[in-house]
């Protein structure tokens, strides 16, 4: 079967969409115009025939492709292998990129137009463009006549340019359906996969990290998880070939110091035994930089000596920016809060290594949420003015605000999964979208096609996915991210549909349900909340502090008087700790004159907080990266064995030092009974609204 590209596109499109799409939809998506889709569409009637597959075509609603769910699974299947082909300008330059990889010497232009059936000049044309791809990577193509043409790069820059490249150019579909092939036995090939790694080797990397992600409950987009396989890949065929990777020496020692070092280890480790080779340490760093801008959770939780003040600090701004923008308050949105930083963390570490992300949505975004792509971009560019977000970061963040300001609260009781394979803000707010919609339905989880295969289907009520899924057995309904008025009768249909089995479900589960909940372990959550605050409310205070002839002195002076108060163990090991944890970054709170100084150590006794005031002010670095001058300290030390609901408290405290302008003021010069009497506030507020 031979198919154009446009064709193939064009198929792909409709396979995608369980619904009726407008010619002008397809035509936007495929980048044509109306009348070259209706000339396209002779064509891809007559490949649809081959498959018993046909277009139904209604006036009014456009076209839906309609068949047996095991002919179009059949059809998806010969287009992702299909070998012959009249690649697309983006799928060219990816090959091209591949081609100069895997030779890793001059190869002539008049082969690569021979290997991809196009003209040099086409071939010439894709590489100006290939140009501005590499050059954010650190990467250059060398062009000479009778030499040709050579990538030219550092090994680090060639491995991260895979990795990135592919999860952004690929098809996650055409990913999850070579895992699904080999798992039921239909795919034992070790022939090339995405133009550039053996399958075979994939498939083997795939399951390596699929292991130590369930093992220590790594949580990754699916294009994060596409990007990491294939640098994996990448990176044990490199080794095999003897290509040496470097690292600063200072780059790798401030990356041993982060938490994903060690689980990069363990990765490392794992694939040293899969592939029988000996994995560097550089090439560590190098998966911890992928594991630190790719990690997320959809539900975070943040321990008092993990959370980023500054990012926190300047994230409320942006909130409240965006509020003002908008006209309607978000400020008390946790859930918008959370999610925010979630993304934030890792992204600015994206965007300061110069790690591509890939946002099918980018566009369409843009289009239908212009004033509010246009307040996040200002809002970014105010609190953020030293990293540059791209379109695609600004359309996840625009995701997460239009989520919560159609956050709709009606009561009801369906609960629905809801899967996004672009990540956690496009599945946001298509789940706030559907409960806007669909009052009927009253809890949501959310899930990528990745992380899919973890959950039993049948505990929901509804499954709405924005992809096609490739595991049989699922029952689910296709919309689209932004979810038309078509999609919502498409969503409303499938309920109708169900809810006979949904009524039944929903009594056999009442009968079998306990009818309290395990008073036990409540009682044990109550008890360690309890003994966390009591410990911070019984040793808060604000000390005055003889300021010393150096800041190191003056930590350590701190140290040793919470040491002859008992409330540390061991004053040394506490000052270095809490030197080595500023070296990490500044924690100066900016615009202030007071910094946080927190710790997690098995010096600390108890969960404590204090403030000590400095007779004589001095300088020290911000959070920001900037010089200010510093007259108070907050103190937030946390013992290595704390609770969770320990840690919980600790966090509660660190977020509402930041939560407001007034709450940085009584922080910053509040004494010892206004603060008291915050914290008081803040703990009974906390309790009284806990949900048991």
């Amino acid at each position: 079967m031979y198919m154009t590209a446009r064709e193939q596109k064009l198929i792909k499109y409709l396979l995608n969409q369980n619904r009726y799409v407008k010619i002008n939809e397809i035509a936007e998506y495929i980048e044509v115009s109306t009348r070259t889709v209706h000339r396209e569409l002779k064509g891809v009637k007559s490949a649809l025939e081959k498959y018993q597959l046909k277009l139904d075509k209604q006036p009014g609603k456009g076209l839906k492709l309609v068949g047996a769910y095991k002919d179009k699974q059949r059809l998806f299947s010969d287009l992702t292998y299909e070998s012959h082909v009249e690649y697309s300008a983006d799928e060219r330059k990816l090959l091209i990129l591949c081609a100069m990889l895997e030779a890793g010497e001059p190869i002539k232009l008049y082969t690569i137009a021979n290997d991809l059936q196009v003209t040099a000049a086409t071939i010439s044309h894709d590489l100006d463009e290939l140009e501005n791809w590499i050059a954010p990577f650190g990467l250059s193509l060398i062009r000479k006549r009778g030499y040709g043409i050579e990538l030219r790069g550092p090994e680090d820059a060639k491995r991260k340019i895979v990795g990135n490249l592919m999860a952004d150019k690929l098809d996650v579909q055409q990913f999850l359906e070579t895992i699904e092939m080999n798992i039921k036995g239909k795919n034992q090939t070790a022939e090339k996969i995405f133009g550039v790694v053996s399958r075979g080797k994939l498939l083997k990397a795939e399951k390596t990290l699929f292991h130590i992600k369930e093992k220590h409950g790594l949580s990754l987009s699916d294009s994060a998880y596409i990007a990491l396989v294939v640098h994996l890949t990448f990176a044990v065929e490199r080794i095999q070939l003897g290509e040496v990777i470097n690292m600063n020496e200072e780059e790798l020692k401030e990356l041993k110091n982060t938490k994903e070092f060690e689980l990069a280890l363990a990765l490392a480790k794992s694939l040293e035994e899969a592939f029988r080779v000996k994995i560097p340490e550089a090439e560590a760093g190098y998966i911890t930089m992928h594991l630190r801008s790719a990690n997320r959770s959809f539900k975070t939780d943040y321990s008092a000596e993990e959370i980023e003040l500054d990012t926190a600090l300047r994230t409320k701004k942006l909130i409240d920016f965006i509020s003002c923008k908008t006209g309607q308050s978000l400020n008390d949105n946790h859930s918008l809060y959370e999610g925010l930083i979630a993304h934030l963390e890792p992204a600015m570490i994206r965007m300061k290594e110069k790690m591509s992300v890939y946002n099918p949505l980018t566009e369409q975004i843009k289009k239908d949420y212009f004033l509010l792509y246009m307040a996040i971009e200002e809002g970014v560019e105010k609190f953020f003015p030293e990293i540059h977000f791209p379109d695609e970061e600004i359309a996840f963040i625009a995701l997460h605000f239009g989520s919560a300001l159609e956050m709709n609260k009606q009561k009801i009781n369906i609960s629905a999964l809801v899967i996004c394979s672009s990540g956690i803000g496009s599945s946001k707010m298509l789940a706030s979208r559907l409960k806007k919609e669909l009052p009927e339905i009253a809890s949501f989880e959310i899930s990528s096609l990745m992380e899919l295969k973890t959950k039993k289907a049948e505990a929901y009520d509804i499954i709405v996915s924005t992809v096609p899924i490739p595991y049989e057995g699922i029952d689910y309904v296709t919309v689209s991210p932004l979810l038309d008025e078509e999609d919502v009768k498409q969503v409303k249909h499938q309920l109708t549909r169900k809810i006979p089995l949904i009524l039944k479900k929903k009594r056999t589960a009442q009968k079998q349900r306990e009818p309290f909940p395990d008073m036990l372990d409540i009682a044990r959550k109550i008890d360690h909340y309890a003994a966390a605050i009591q410990d911070i409310l019984s040793h808060f205070a604000v000390e005055v502090l003889e300021t010393e002839g150096s800041h190191e002195n003056t930590v350590r002076h701190i140290c040793r008087m919470l040491e002859e108060q008992g409330l540390i163990t061991d004053a040394r090991q506490m000052a270095e700790g809490l030197l080595k944890r500023e070296t990490q970054g500044g924690l100066g709170i900016p615009g202030t004159s007071f910094a946080l100084f927190h710790l997690k150590s098995e010096a600390a006794a108890l969960p404590l907080f204090k403030t000590v005031d400095l007779t004589k002010p001095y300088e020290i670095r911000g959070m920001d990266g900037n010089v200010m001058k510093m007259s108070r300290m907050l103190i937030m030390l946390a013992p290595d064995d704390l609770s969770p609901e320990g840690s919980e408290i600790l966090s509660l405290i660190s977020s509402s030092i930041i939560e407001s302008d007034e709450s940085i003021r009584a922080y910053q010069t509040g004494d010892a009974g206004q603060l008291y009497s915050r914290l008081n506030t803040l703990f009974h507020k906390f309790i009284q609204d806990k949900e048991w």
